[in-house]
């Protein structure tokens, strides 16, 4: 859920923050510290020096994957299932 949520800000042209991403995913900052503490160390994040968050190879590779697979799902629901959009996404 991160690292797909870091995506879509990169997408959105917004820099990634803690701060964003607390408030996107409805987490508190302690949370999303702890998080991204724990994705720096293994690999799929970096910090910049001005604190924006930055994919790895390897996290964008696995973020591009979930977002994939997210979007495959929005498009058998709206295409072939034929559920609204809003649906979809409440």
């Amino acid at each position: 859920m991160y690292l797909r949520t870091i995506l879509e800000l990169e997408e959105e042209g917004v820099v990634p923050m803690r701060a964003r991403i607390a408030e996107r995913l409805d987490q508190s900052g302690p949370t999303v510290s702890q998080t991204v503490a724990r994705m720096e160390r293994d690999g799929l994040v970096a910090v910049a020096s001005d604190r924006h968050l930055e994919l790895t190879e390897e996290g964008r590779r696995l973020a591009t994957r979930v977002m994939r697979k997210h979007r495959l799902a929005e498009c058998l629901l709206v295409d072939v299932i034929g559920l609204e959009w809003e649906q979809v996404h409440a």
